[in-house]
């Protein structure tokens, strides 16, 4: 990826092409007139190629650790808009935490109704806005659902200041539609198509209990299937929290966001039994995590690093150990 600067640098002239065709759009109105714009906006950027999907899931948590230092530094470089409800609070109350027991993942968070960065830090952190002007509490018509929310998500992007932006869902997957997934996915393409110097970050919806065959499995499927197809990132939301750190799968016992599941009409945590069973374990260290365990958040924190690191350029891979050179006379 680039630098804070150079993200500015390459993206303002088509940052400004694209608020200046936006302006004169907004004066006319209809699904016509939106379709104009998308065609008009193809024509004058073009989507950025990338060479593979970046899937921060399970196993991104399990990769963690393998995160070279030099891709790490690289990580606390970036930027990224985050926009969410509360479910969404577990990835920064996971990265907040994390950084509380290693300082080296340095992290600043600002949230607020107006757009804008913490201010960059000695060393590097990785840097936060929450929010999606004007409020911080950001629902599906507040950053891709409808004219209003996207313009939003525009004037965020449009300052230049962002490597990323990313929206998380709270529970609407469960109830979608196969038509209203696809308008997610087409409108986070079309975001991609006016702001290439950005990576929107695709997501699934958390658990609800409702296993394999339910909706919700399916409807996040139909968004993993997308983003592996056509090489987006996806943070993995559902994946990270139907696994425990050593990748047994609870989702066909009703896992949910909780991490609660079932055994014969009885219900257990998984969580609270890896925990109990891996006493002192840094995944299970303390934190405020939003509607479920501080296991889940921790896991998450792991996978958002992942996913930085790897946005930030990093092949995924962990770094070879170089031959000693041998000089002959």
């Amino acid at each position: 990826m680039f630098a804070a600067a150079k993200v500015q640098g390459i993206n303002n002239d088509g940052h400004q092409r694209s608020k200046r065709l936006k302006t004169g759009l907004k004066r006319a109105s209809g699904g016509a007139i939106f379709t104009a714009f998308l065609g008009l906006s193809l024509a004058l950027t073009s989507t950025a190629v990338h060479p593979e999907a970046i899937i921060a899931d399970h196993r991104a948590v399990q990769a963690f650790e393998r995160i070279p230092a030099f891709w790490l530094e690289k990580a606390k470089t970036m930027t990224i808009h985050y926009a969410h409800t509360s479910h969404g609070d577990q990835v920064w109350q996971g990265v907040s935490n994390l950084e509380s027991q290693y300082p080296k993942y340095r992290f600043a968070r600002r949230v607020d109704a107006t757009e804008g960065l913490p201010p960059a830090e000695v060393p590097p952190a990785l840097r936060m806005y929450d929010g999606n002007p004007p409020e911080t509490y950001i629902e599906p018509n507040d950053y891709w659902e409808g004219e209003s929310g996207k313009d939003r998500t525009r004037d965020v992007a449009d300052t230049g200041h962002y490597h990323a932006s990313m929206w998380a869902w709270c529970g609407q997957v469960s109830g979608a539609s196969e038509a209203y997934i696809q308008g997610y996915l087409d409108t986070l393409y079309a975001f991609e198509t006016e702001y290439p110097a950005m990576r929107f970050i695709y997501m699934t919806g958390h658990l609800d209990g409702g296993g394999s065959t339910g909706n919700l499995h399916l409807k996040n499927q139909q968004i993993r299937h997308y983003c592996s197809a056509n090489n987006k990132v996806l943070f993995d939301f559902a994946d990270i929290e139907r696994y425990d750190p050593e990748g047994t799968d609870f989702l066909d016992l009703g896992a949910d966001d909780e991490c609660d599941y079932w055994i014969g009409g009885t219900k257990y945590n998984w969580a609270d039994q890896w925990c109990a069973a891996h006493p002192g374990s840094d995944f299970c260290l303390s934190c405020a995590c939003s509607h479920s365990r501080a296991l889940n958040c921790n896991m998450k924190a792991r996978a958002f690093w992942w996913m930085m690191a790897r946005l930030a350029g990093w092949n995924g891979q962990a770094p070879s150990v170089p031959l000693p050179l041998i000089l002959f006379d």
